[in-house]
């Protein structure tokens, strides 16, 4: 498989996939919103933090425009120059499809260049307007309806695992920055006590990451910020929460590259096993004296950096020396 299409599986889902996680965060905001009191800044501009937007956003619009809640919404749902709006990554997700046609399935090209078409169409536009609320939930349904589709008609061989590895990623980046929502929005809290905005904003997290009902059949110490933290970061059963993902990153990983290749060219894998040992070394107790936002901060930068070293072992690796030494170059050009 050449790295140029292994990279287009990578990227393809990894861009679904925050496609999806936008259209969350934009839909449960705007019901969070409705139901809690809170200062104008805090209403929707810890979304743009969230995204990592932070900086480009502020170069671009007025300090009075961070409380608008529709340059928000326009800001990470349509905007060409912002790169993790859904537009763009919806763009460039179908792009990648289209460049790798002849690896993905047939179904799969059809409802991911449907998606495309009926967001960049006016019927898509139209119904940002009229029902926000159901626009948002249509990127969500479709998106999830793509997964589907992938996994009952892609072969699952080698570029399938490229999909869900950069899908998987994603996840768990996306899911640490949600939580952090709730540290940007409130701040450093007591967890001992919850207060009813606290509790209200941990159900608007659950909801975000498509984990309240999952998490309500099985809690039995009510919504407290530990309880949700610990599901959403440790679970291994949800497919939502960040230790799932990382452990489902790592077989993909295996089967990429099976077991019998040397570890030391495989840093990638070394990079993400060092994420999954310090996630099950430290207990949620731990996590809380040293402070949430800490550890959030540690997991997305940590996907960041597997990501990027993910690009040097698969898709732009070093040529080894032994090769560059050849005297006779031609004979690796034919």
């Amino acid at each position: 498989m050449i790295s140029r299409v292994a990279e287009s599986c990578f990227w393809m889902l990894r861009q679904l996939e925050r496609a999806e996680s936008t259209a969350h965060l934009l839909q449960v905001n705007r019901s969070f919103i409705l139901d809690v009191n809170l200062p104008a800044i805090e209403r929707w501009y810890p979304l743009i933090i969230v995204a990592g937007e932070r900086e480009a956003f502020s170069e671009r619009f007025e300090e009075s425009e961070r409380r608008d809640g529709e340059t928000v919404q326009r800001y990470l749902t349509w905007d060409r120059d912002n790169q993790v709006s859904i537009r763009n990554s919806l763009f460039w997700a179908r792009e990648n499809a289209r460049t790798i046609r002849e690896v993905i399935s047939l179904e799969m090209w059809e409802t991911i260049n449907a998606l495309w078409h009926w967001l960049s169409s006016g019927q898509g536009k139209r119904l940002y307007k009229s029902d926000r609320d159901r626009f948002y939930k249509t990127i969500i349904t479709e998106i999830n309806a793509i997964h589907g589709v992938a996994y009952n008609t892609q072969s699952h061989e080698t570029p399938f695992d490229f999909m869900q590895l950069g899908m998987q990623l994603e996840r768990a980046g996306q899911i640490a920055r949600i939580l952090d929502v709730k540290y940007h929005a409130i701040g450093p809290t007591r967890m001992d006590i919850e207060s009813p905005i606290e509790v209200a904003q941990w159900l608007a997290l659950l909801r975000s990451c498509s984990a309240q009902d999952a998490f309500l059949k099985r809690s039995r110490h009510g919504i407290t910020g530990p309880a949700v933290f610990d599901f959403l970061v440790r679970n291994r059963h949800f497919p939502r929460s960040v230790l799932y993902c990382l452990e489902r990153a790592d077989k993909f990983m295996r089967r990429i590259r099976p077991h019998h290749d040397p570890d030391d060219s495989f840093k990638s894998r070394q990079a993400l096993n060092k994420v999954i040992r310090y996630i099950n070394s430290t207990s949620t107790q731990e996590t809380l004296e040293k402070g949430i936002h800490n550890e959030l901060t540690y997991i997305v930068d940590s996907m960041s950096d597997v990501c990027g070293i993910v690009h040097s072992d698969f898709f732009d690796p070093e040529i080894p020396s032994e090769i560059m030494e050849v005297e006779e170059p031609s004979l690796y050009l034919r």
